[in-house]
């Protein structure tokens, strides 16, 4: 009996033993989750490093210029949306950026080329294109429209008003004048083209229509120069004539040109170029007067210009703005063109284009105040000649006085123009 109670007793407490280190063993996980939650809880998320996400510009906007180094009128693709989103970033253009070079375009490059001095066609060119895409492009500066419109403008105004639409037309491309505030004749001819290209009387008058027109979104750029119907210098007709508001066209050319070097008497004058030409019934008269010129002892003549193609004359005004340029830095190109352009005809509104007009000189001097000068001032009228720019005509004509030019027009003409003093602007009613 007390062996078998001492083995209950054991096996009892074995039992006791084995539950003791069960729960043991229990107890000691939970610690160990316990504390492995605890730290689980104070230990910091790692952080993580943000991806900088660098947010650009249109890839599609250049730069530096993009090519092709001419865009105009009716051009297509990106280099067009580039341009139309470079115009419209800096205030010039408010249309779609489609890549279709339309009059809003057209007219937007001509305000930007207006604003920086270039020549306002509308053609984004290398040079256009440079200063568009350089930092030293221009953000838009709105011609202000003038708070109380008046309901006419014309010659003889005067103002911020006018101020305001030689801007605004220099911006079309119609003007290339100075903005003086001034209504002259350059501005009468500015608003003329203005109206005869959008559909108004071209009578030179900005009147209310015209100011609404110019004003307005529907303004379009100039796109051509027009060009008179050509009258012939014939017996009893009107002289033509050629002025800036009165220009011939690129292609005009007189008939019966003859070669002065050949035609002409080398006794009576020297040609100074060869191969100068001059319409025959000019050359015949100019002949004639030397004769005479010779007969009262007066001799030693020259021609030094004739008739020049529009090529030609081209060539001289670009050369004349050069000049200007070069020994003026800081001269706008609009500033050194106007300059220019009261010196030298600009192409089509020279009168050499008709082959009717010489510049008689003499050879190794001046030729103002000269024997020869005093006497074609005096006789040329008689020969159907008259002195083209004279000084007392300057504001009429547009040009300094120039001596040494004559110009043929037929007796019945010239003679009337002397007796009454009349520049050829006055004596065809083409004045302000």
């Amino acid at each position: 009996m007390r062996k078998n109670g001492g083995a209950s007793y054991l096996g009892l407490a074995v039992i006791i033993l084995l539950v003791i280190a069960i729960l043991y063993v229990g107890i000691s996980a939970l610690q160990d989750q316990h504390v492995y939650q605890r730290e689980a809880a104070i230990t910091p998320t790692p952080s993580i490093t943000p991806r900088t996400v660098r947010i650009t510009e249109d890839p599609a906007l250049p730069t530096s210029t993009p090519t092709p180094c001419i865009l105009q009128k009716n051009s297509i693709g990106i280099e067009v949306k580039q341009l139309q989103q470079r115009l419209k970033d800096l205030g010039y253009y408010s249309g779609d950026v489609d890549g279709q070079y339309g009059t809003g375009t057209q007219t937007a490059v001509t305000a930007f080329q207006a604003q920086h001095g270039l020549k306002a066609d509308g053609v984004a060119g290398e040079q256009t294109l440079a200063i568009l895409y350089s930092e030293s492009a221009q953000t838009f500066v709105p011609t202000p429209t003038p708070s109380a419109t008046p309901a006419v403008l014309s010659s003889g105004s005067s103002g911020d008003e006018v101020k305001a639409l030689q801007s605004r037309l220099q911006q079309l491309g119609f003007y290339s004048g100075v903005l003086d505030g001034d209504y002259g004749k350059g501005t009468r001819a500015a608003v003329k083209l203005f109206q005869a290209q959008h559909g108004l009387d071209d009578d030179g008058i900005a009147g209310q229509k015209t100011l609404e027109m110019l004003y307005s979104n529907d303004a379009q750029p100039m796109l051509v120069t027009p060009t008179p119907a050509a009258v012939q210098v014939l017996a009893g007709s009107q002289p033509l004539l050629v002025n800036r508001q009165h220009p011939v066209a690129s292609d005009f050319a007189p008939a019966d040109l003859v070669n002065l070097s050949e035609y002409c008497d080398s006794s009576l004058v020297k040609i100074k170029y060869d191969g100068t030409q001059g319409v025959r019934e000019a050359a015949d008269a100019l002949l004639r007067m030397l004769e005479a010129a010779k007969t009262d002892g007066i001799t030693n003549w020259q021609v030094s210009a004739a008739y020049r193609s529009y090529a030609d004359q081209q060539r001289i005004f670009d050369n004349k703005v050069k000049s200007f340029q070069n020994n003026n830095p800081d001269w706008s190109l609009s500033r050194c063109r106007s300059a220019a352009s009261v010196t030298v005809a600009d192409p089509g509104a020279s009168e050499h284009h008709t082959g009717l007009a010489f510049d008689i000189t003499v050879a190794g001097t001046t030729f103002k105040g000269t024997e020869q000068q005093k006497w074609l001032q005096k006789h040329c009228w008689d020969y159907g000649f008259i002195i083209r720019y004279q000084e007392d005509k300057e504001a009429i004509t547009g040009f300094l006085a120039e001596c040494w030019h004559i110009r043929y027009v037929g007796v019945q003409h010239s003679v009337v123009m002397r007796d009454r003093n009349l520049c050829l602007e006055e004596y065809l009613g083409e004045t302000d």
